[in-house]
Parts: C-alpha cells; structure tokens; sequence
C-alpha cells in the first residue's frame, strides 16, 4: 500500500511539474495564461454624410498570433495634403492619420515592446472603429 502512495504522489508532482514548464514555456513564448484568441478580421468603414461630402472611404483591420498583435486604418478623401483624422477604437483615441495624396493610414503593433494603446489592446476586443476630423465623425464601423 505505501509503495502505491509513493507511486501516485510522484505522479501528481511529476503532472504538477509539466504544468509549471508549459505555463513556463508559453509566457517565454509570448503568450500568458489570459491571452485572447487569434483572429484576422477585416471590414469597410462606412462614411457618413460629412465622409460622403469629402469622398472619403475606409477599411479597418486586425489581425492577432500568439503575443503579435497588429490594427490597422486605412482611408482615403479628397482633402488636402496634412489633413488629420483622429481614429477611435472601442471609443478610445487610438492614433492620427495624416493624408497625404489623398491617403492615409494608421498601423499600430507590439512588434520590439511596442505598447498599443487603451482602447486597442487586445486588438481582437475592438468592437467599434470611428474616424473624426476632430468635430465631425467621418466613418465609422463594427466587427461582429
């Protein structure tokens, strides 16, 4: 009977100790115990009536593997060169776009430790996609 009981908690230590090298190995990785799916999602911003009125078109996009994480805007309108546009993720200033030759674009990653911003972390989270001239929302979107 001792034998058996010798036998079963060096199989329990031997399980907890496998546990403790995969969490070990996944935060060497990248990756935590908290990380959010991988995804690759990409939509077309609407314009409202102030986009319509400068043709402005969009496209937003995230994209998540493993710890690398990456969003993306892209938009175009005729304004003129160094017009900005603040862009919002989840209702959170996320970044500028700067126009220039009638496009422009914001690319935020993790990639070096890099920190994205509130609002954006984890990318996979960002539900709403806004993008304003500072007075007036431009476009807009949603990922489902």
């Amino acid at each position: 009977m001792m034998g058996r009981r010798k036998s079963f908690g060096a199989l329990v230590g031997l399980a907890l100790l496998l546990m403790v090298v995969n969490l070990a190995e996944a935060r060497r990785a990248g990756g935590s115990s908290g990380s959010s799916a991988d995804c690759r999602k990409k939509i077309s911003l609407a314009a409202t009536s102030a986009g319509a009125a400068i043709d402005s078109s969009g496209t937003a996009e995230v994209r998540a593997q493993g710890a690398k994480q990456r969003f993306k805007v892209s938009m175009d309108a005729r304004v003129a060169d160094g017009t900005t546009f603040a862009v919002f993720a989840n209702g959170q200033l996320a970044g500028v776009i700067t126009i220039e030759l009638g496009d422009g674009e914001l690319e935020l990653n993790n990639n070096n430790g890099k920190t994205l911003p509130d609002g954006v972390n984890p990318v996979c989270a960002i539900s709403t996609v806004e993008v304003t001239d500072g007075s007036n929302l431009i476009l807009h979107g949603n990922f489902f």
